[in-house]
C-alpha cells in the first residue's frame, strides 16, 4: 500500500514538474512574442519617419522649383529697369553668400553634446556620423565648436593628438554640434533604432536639445577657394 502511494505522489510531482515547466515555456515564449512584436512596431515607426522625411523632400523641392520660377518671372519682368535688376541681383548675391555658409545665420534646430567625460574618446567619424544624419534630415546650416561646415569643409582626426581638424584648424573637445534644421525631424532622426545613436552610445555618451535660438557664424571667406577652378564657356 505505501509503495503504491509513494509512486503516486512520484507520478504528481512528476506531472507537476512537467506542467511547471510548460508553464514557464509558454510564459518565455510570450515574452519573447512580445519583443519581436515591439521591434515590428518600433520598426514601422521608423518607416513612418523615413517615409515622412521624404514627403518633406519633396515638398522642399517644390517649393524650390516655384521659387526659381518666380524669381525667373521678376528678372523678365524688369527688362530694362535698371534699379529693380539692380535689387534683383543684389538679393541673389546675398542668397548666395548665405547658401554658401559666408553669412551668420540663425533658427530653430538642435545642439548634439558629447560627454566632457568621454571627450578623449570622441573621433572624427562619430562627428561625421551625426553630420551626415543631420544633413538628410534637411539641415541648412551646421557648424562643430562654432566651426562652420559647408560642403567642403574638412573634419578628420588628428592620428591621436587629442583633438580634430576642422577647416584646417585643431578643434579641441568637448564637441558640440549646432544644426538649424526641424528639431522634430532631427530628434526622430537621431534617436532612431539603430541609428546614429543607438551605435554611439554603445561607446560615448552623446545627448541632443532642442533649441528655438541656434545661432551659426559664417566660415572664413579666406577657406573659400577657387584658385584652380575655371569656368566652361557655353558653346551652345
Amino acid at each position: 500500500m505505501k509503495a503504491k502511494r509513494s509512486s503516486r505522489n512520484i507520478s504528481i510531482a512528476l506531472v507537476c514538474v512537467i506542467l511547471g515547466l510548460a508553464l514557464s515555456w509558454q510564459f518565455q515564449s510570450i515574452r519573447n512574442n512580445a519583443k519581436v512584436m515591439t521591434l515590428e512596431n518600433q520598426k514601422k515607426d521608423d518607416l513612418v519617419v523615413k517615409i515622412l522625411n521624404e514627403q518633406k523632400n519633396n515638398e522642399n523641392l517644390r517649393a524650390k522649383l516655384n521659387e526659381l520660377q518666380t524669381q525667373l518671372s521678376k528678372f523678365e519682368n524688369a527688362r530694362g529697369n535698371s534699379d529693380e535688376n539692380i535689387k534683383l541681383l543684389s538679393d541673389e548675391i546675398q542668397k548666395l553668400k548665405t547658401v554658401a555658409g559666408l553669412t551668420k545665420v540663425k533658427g530653430k534646430g538642435v545642439i548634439v553634446t558629447f560627454s566632457k567625460d568621454d571627450a578623449l574618446s570622441v573621433e572624427d567619424n562619430d562627428l561625421l556620423f551625426v553630420l551626415n544624419e543631420l544633413r538628410a534630415t534637411d539641415a541648412q546650416a551646421l557648424a562643430v565648436n562654432d566651426q562652420r561646415i559647408i560642403d567642403t569643409s574638412e573634419v578628420r582626426g588628428s592620428g591621436g593628438g587629442g583633438y580634430i581638424n576642422i577647416n584646417g584648424r585643431h578643434v579641441l573637445p568637448p564637441y558640440v554640434i549646432k544644426a538649424i534644421v526641424d528639431p522634430d525631424d532631427a530628434v526622430n532622426a537621431l534617436n532612431m533604432v539603430g541609428g546614429v545613436f543607438e551605435q554611439i552610445k554603445v561607446f560615448i555618451d552623446v545627448s541632443v536639445q532642442k533649441s528655438d535660438n541656434i545661432e551659426i557664424p559664417p566660415i572664413g571667406e579666406e577657406l573659400i577657394k577657387t584658385d584652380k577652378l575655371k569656368i566652361v564657356e557655353n558653346n551652345n
